[in-house]
Order: structure tokens, then sequence, then C-alpha cells
């Protein structure tokens, strides 16, 4: 995982004070409520915040930060506390982290636990906005993956330790950190959008410590319903007065308070809250023992219909009890059982759990297991919480989720539908291009899912939402294409369209040419094999690989041999004469390749990639060359048209932008603009020492037949073989370098008159 740019938003009110014995313990929070919030909307160059609906939604749109800061909390360090929120990535880059921010100062001093879409989380902190990891990304089944997940982060300072949890699951203990302040807030880094449903901060007491032993909800692969109480939500929690019991919403807490001894007061899931209790499921709440009474249950509803409702309660004394009543009785299923998993007395606080796997039934008390047994005959499917005798029981939390996903009703005679979003397919079904490759896009759906895809015999990547890809060769003149779709239930759609391929016309050769021609033709191609090093392990390819890319351009295409640089294994001040030379004799009309085979590696520390020369020294930073040089370098170079081609580990950190659009462009124009383009061997994982890149670069090289290729379309041409023939699915990039002097341009590859 990498660390990314951020944008963060620092939290500042003073302490709020509520509700009797909870105002010794809430700190802070808010429940991002239109007009009832302290939080701001904005929207800037880099960031978007909005509340909405509670929840605060923020989006980074750029690579600086922003943040927005207020006075810091009245925190006692010398105290027990806890921050947390409940997060859900919305979109974007699934890698960048996200979460809470704690012990800050300001934005350059600060500590984040954060977590990615992708299934990780880290602990760091920024000292003078320097990145320091304190726990490295790791990945943990507590984090519910993907978007529109919502997913809790609580971070608890108890004595001389931090905790973390994700999802009330402990994930990681470390000694207690030294805060550079008190403030709290969210953290959202680049290219991302996430929602945050509530900050909070509170005091820990000391008779509530939760041991986490038998973590339950680290395997939820759907949440049915989740509400943290931060209003009046379309349950209509809230209830008119009754059997000397009131309800209310405040401070986050759904608060049940009752006066009569005798019996309870329930409060369950609307009828329009639909689950099926016949899965797998986990109905989850978390609970404070406000006032009153504390040899009376309170706790958990389920499977409750007209006529029957189950319970599982524990008492303050330390006792829980599970059982249901029928026909104004009760009937014990477990009688009141003593058990040290209960957290007793006054303001103590709770976690219950219900799980049902299997066609049993688990009951737990802060993730440990107090009770299993055999499914009850319950037919209802309402849920909720419950109090019963003279006490006041707030309620932080309601989740019902699903351990295993819905099996799909598939209809057994529907069939994929297929839309091409790559090339634009006009009203008559036929597209003009004159490249010998057409890059196809698109997308088929169908509620069975998608089994595979082809566009004529060629199969498309796919993934698993449908999304395919394919690179087809063209003939000159018609070529009829037939997308073919396969759903899981075998049944096939289809979806086809022609693609006319001109030559591109004399006058427009004459053109390109004669542009081409009041410029000179360069390469710069090193391949480092052998280092100095014994800590960097040798590799066998790359001077063979740049030998051999030397013969395909200076054979095939415009490149004459004196203007074409090849360097074996070259020192760190060997590769810098050479760019020396290049950017002294590289003129504005000319043309410029290079090209590196070799290490790389990309520090998570300085968020930089670099490439290893061979006298460079594993653990001397100042011995490789870095991203940051190469582009300095490329930028200085006042060529016509620069590409950079890079076969090593993590070489597609050069680029600030990964992706790019294949679709086909006109000759004359791509070459008129200037260009800064590179294509690499890899995004940011290891390459294989066979280059598998390299094959099939220069085997294209060698095969065109078109008097102009440009480097856009050589990539398209070679990149799925790329994918499908490496051993570990590395996946070319192509794209411009930024801030270097790109116009929109490409680098085109003229064939030699034979």
């Amino acid at each position: 995982m990498k660390s990314l740019v951020k944008t963060l938003v620092l939290s500042a009110f003073f302490m709020l004070m509520v509700f009797g014995l909870h105002a010794q313990q809430l700190i802070y929070h808010d429940g991002f409520l239109p007009g009832q919030t302290g939080w701001r909307n904005y929207d800037d160059e880099s960031t978007n915040a909005v509340v909405q609906d509670g929840r605060y939604i923020l989006t980074h749109k750029k690579t600086t930060y922003s943040y927005s800061g207020t006075y810091a909390l009245n925190i006692d360090e010398s105290r027990d506390y806890s921050v947390e929120t409940i997060t859900t990535h919305l979109s974007g880059d699934e890698q960048a982290p996200f979460g809470l921010v704690f012990g800050a100062k300001d934005v350059s001093n600060l500590y984040y636990f954060a977590i990615s879409g992708n299934g990780y989380y880290i602990l760091a902190k920024q000292v003078d906005a320097k990145y320091n990891p304190i726990i490295a990304w790791t990945l943990s089944p507590a984090i519910v993956n993907g978007d529109n997940n919502p997913n809790k982060l609580r971070v608890e300072k108890r004595g001389s330790q931090l905790t973390l949890f994700i999802n009330d699951q402990q994930v990681a203990q470390v000694p207690m950190v030294e805060p550079f302040g008190t403030s709290i807030g969210l953290v959202v880094f680049k290219a991302e959008s996430a929602a945050f449903d509530h900050l909070t901060a509170s005091y820990l007491p000391s008779s509530s410590t939760v041991v986490t032993v038998n973590p339950v909800n680290a395997s939820v692969a759907e949440v049915a319903y989740h509400t943290i109480f931060s209003a009046d939500d379309a349950n209509q929690w809230v209830q008119s007065p009754a059997d000397s019991a009131s309800t209310s919403i405040a401070g986050g807490q759904y608060i049940v308070s009752r006066t009569a001894k005798n019996w309870y007061t329930s409060a369950l899931s609307s009828t329009a809250t639909t689950v099926d209790m016949h899965r797998n499921f986990l109905i989850e709440t978390e609970t404070t023992h406000r006032s009153g009474g504390q040899n009376f249950g309170y706790g958990l509803e389920f499977g409750a219909d007209e006529s029957r409702i189950y319970h599982f309660w524990i008492a303050a004394t330390g006792y829980y009890y599970i059982g249901f009543t029928e026909n104004n009785a009760f009937n014990s299923v477990v009688p009141f059982t003593q058990s040290d998993a209960v957290n007793k007395g006054e303001g103590s606080r709770n976690k219950l759990s219900i799980a049902h796997k299997n066609g049993q039934l688990y009951f737990y008390i802060n993730d440990q297991q107090v009770e299993t047994h055999p499914d009850l005959d319950f037919k209802g499917s309402r849920f909720g919480m419950s109090v019963a005798g003279p006490q006041e029981i707030g309620f932080n939390s309601l989740s019902f989720s699903y351990f295993d996903k819905a099996t799909p009703i598939i209809d057994a005679t529907s069939v994929p539908k297929i839309y091409i979003t790559s090339p634009e397919v006009t009203r008559g079904l036929k597209v003009v291009q004159s490249s010998d490759v057409l890059h196809v896009a698109g997308i088929a759906v169908d509620p069975a899912g998608i089994f595979s895809v082809q566009v004529n015999d060629i199969q498309a990547a796919v993934d698993s939402k449908g999304n395919f890809t394919a690179d087809v060769p063209m003939g000159i003149g018609d070529n009829p294409l037939m997308v073919t779709a396969l759903n899981n239930g075998m049944r096939k759609g289809t979806y086809t369209f022609h693609v006319v391929r001109n030559k591109i016309s004399a006058t427009e050769q004459t053109s390109v040419t004669q542009v081409a021609s009041s410029g000179k033709f360069y390469a710069l191609l090193v391949g480092e094999q052998d280092y100095r090093d014994s800590n960097i392990p040798s590799l066998e390819g790359p001077v063979n690989d740049a030998t051999n890319l030397s013969q395909a351009l200076t054979a095939n295409y415009t490149f004459l041999p004196e203007n074409v640089t090849v360097l074996k294994n070259p020192s760190r001040a060997e590769f810098f004469r050479a760019l020396d030379d290049m950017a002294n004799k590289v003129k504005k009309e000319d043309n410029l390749v290079i090209f590196y085979a070799g290490h790389g590696l990309y520090d998570e520390t300085h968020l930089q990639g670099y490439w290893f020369p061979s006298d460079a020294v594993r653990d001397r930073r100042d011995t490789w060359i870095s991203n940051s040089d190469l582009i300095d370098y490329i930028t200085a170079i006042q060529s016509k048209h620069t590409l950079l081609i890079s076969d090593a580990c993590f070489s597609g950190s050069i680029f600030k932008s990964r992706s790019i659009d294949l679709a086909p462009k006109d000759i004359q124009e791509v070459y008129k603009l200037p260009s800064r383009k590179a294509m690499t061997s890899g995004t940011m994982k290891e390459v294989p020492d066979k280059s598998v890149f390299m094959e099939y670069l220069v085997k294209r090289l060698n095969q065109n037949t078109d008097k102009f290729l440009p480097s856009e379309q050589l990539f398209a041409s070679f990149k799925t073989a790329v994918i499908n023939n490496s051993p570990n699915g590395q996946v070319p990039q192509f794209g411009e370098i930024r801030e270097t002097g790109d116009e929109g341009g490409d680098f085109v590859f003229i064939k030699k008159d034979q």
C-alpha cells in the first residue's frame, strides 16, 4: 500500500454537557445534522465538503490538501477516553486512506487511524508534515471492503496503551503515543470520497473495559440495517409516552426511561425494514446503563411478530437472560445467569450480539460468547431493543447484518445486454479509423452475472462488474465485429458493428513526413543488470533488451544508428552525463525515446519511485535515480516529443495520473502537438526478470506494417498480450508525464522506406 496526499478536516468544539451522569463521560459529539452541526459546507479547488442527511461527505480532488481547523477539545489526558466514527467509502482510489484524526495540534502535527477501500488499515503520524508510520498498511478481515459499506473506527486510550478497533473488533494495540494536541477530526486522502456518520469523543469509565475474545462481526458480508441514532429516522424510534416510560434521541443515543417496576418497554424495527432471519445473520447493539435499578433486564429483541417476542437481556448487576414473552407471560430459555463478561454498575457500557449460523444461535456480551442454543421457534422478522423495570438505558447503535451474500434470483430466460463505450459507435453502426488495432471497451450486464466476453475470436478481459476490454487487429477495408457475452447460466447475448480501416492518404503521409523530416529521432537505451552492491541481485535480461530495442528502431524506423545510444550497466554519473548530452543536442523539432530496464523501488516514506544504476547502494537513497530527477531532465530536454519506456519494478510510480483513453487519434493532429508520454511494464508491483513486456514491445515494433505508428497505438497493440502472458498478471501502463510540457500530442514511430 502507498501513502497519498490528503484532505484533512480537524474538529474543535467546546465540550458538550448533557443528561446528568452522561455529562461526565461525553466530551464531544456531532451527528452532522443540517442546522445542528458546527461543521461547514465548502467547495474549493481541492476539496468538497457537504453536510447531508446526517453525514459529513468529504471529497478530495487534487494532490494538495486543505483543512478546516478550530479550537482544541478539553480532553484530560490523565483519563481514559475513546474517539470514534462510522465511515463509508463512496468512490475513488480504493488504496487511499480515510478515517480518524486524533491527538492533533494542527494539520502538520497529528495522528491518524485510517482504512482503505480494499481492506487495509494504518496508524501513522505527521510530524512537521512528514509521514511517519507507526503500524504499516495491514490487511484485516474486520473491514467490510468496497464502496457504500460502513465501517466503525474507534481509538481507545487506556492507561499506557492505545487500542484500535474496526467494527468493534480489536485489530491492534501499541504503547500510547505522545499527543501533539487535543484536536480530533476526519481524514480523506487523494482522489476519493468518503462519508462520516458521526464523530464522538468520550471518557471511558474504569468499569467498562471491553475484552475482545471472540469477535463475531469480522466476516459480515452485507449490512441490512444500521443506525447510530443521530436523529429520528424512518423507523420512528421515538414513541409517545406510555407505561410510565418515555423515549428520546439525544447525544447520539436512543434513550428509554422507565419508572414502573412491572413489565418492559419495547422498540421494534418498522415492518418496512425487511430482513430474513432464516439466513446467517448478526444483530448488535451497544448500550449504556444511565441510571436507575440495576437488577432489571435490558437489551436486544429479535424474531418478533404480533404474538411472540424474543429477548437477550443483561442486568447491571452482572447477569444475562434469554427468553420470550407470549400472551402476557415470560418464558425463560436461559434464566438469569451470572457472567463476568457483563460490565457492571451505573454508567457501564456493554455490547450485545446475537449470531445465527447454520441452525445455531450464538449469544455474545462484549464479544465474549456466553451461550449457544439451537434455532428457536421464531417466525417474526422484527428486531430492536427493550428495557424492563425502573431504569434509564441508552442505546448507542443498532445493526442487522448477514454473514453471507443473498442468493440472487436468476431469470433463466435472461440474456446479457452489451453496451459499447469505445469506440463511439455511430447510428449507422460503422466506425472509421486508420490504425491496425482497435481498442474495444464496454460493459456486459446480466442479473446472473457475466461469465465471459469475446470480440470476434479475441477473449476480452472482464472484471467482476462486467466491464470488458479487448484489442482487435484491423484489416484494410470493412471489419465486421461481433461482441458475444455469456452469463453464468451460459446464455448468450451479442452486439455487432463494423469498423472501416482506411489507409492514410498519400497527401497525409507527405504532410506528416515533411514535418517529421525537419527533426531527428534520438534514443537513449539503458540496460542495468550487473550491480556492484551484493545486496542488489543481478539480472539477466536488461542489456539484451536494450540491444534488441536498438536493433528494432534502427532497422525498421527513422532512427539513425549514430543517434541511438545504448548504455550497458552505466553508473549514476554516466547516466546523468548521457541525459546532459541529450539535453545539449536534442532540438525542439527532434524526437527522443528514453528506455530503462533494471531494478526499481518505491519508497513508502518519501512517496517516490527510483531506478537503480549499477553503482547503487541498497541502503543509500542518494545513490539512486529518482522520478523527480527524471522529470527534471524530461522537462529540460526541448524535444518535440519524448517517450519514456520503463521496464522496472514499481515503474508505474512515474505517473501522476495513471489512466488514459486508448481511442485512436488522427496521425497529423497528434504529431503537431508536443508530448511527454511514458509506457511502463507495470504498476506498483514487482515485474519478472524475463521481460514479457519487452518481448511483445519489440515484437510489435518489428511486425508493424503501418507507415506511422503512434506510441499510444503501439501500447494498445501489446498491452493485453502482456497481461495474459505474464506470470504475475502485470498490467502495463501508458499516460502523460504531468507537469513536463505535454500538450496532448504523441510520439509517432515512422517506418523506413524499404
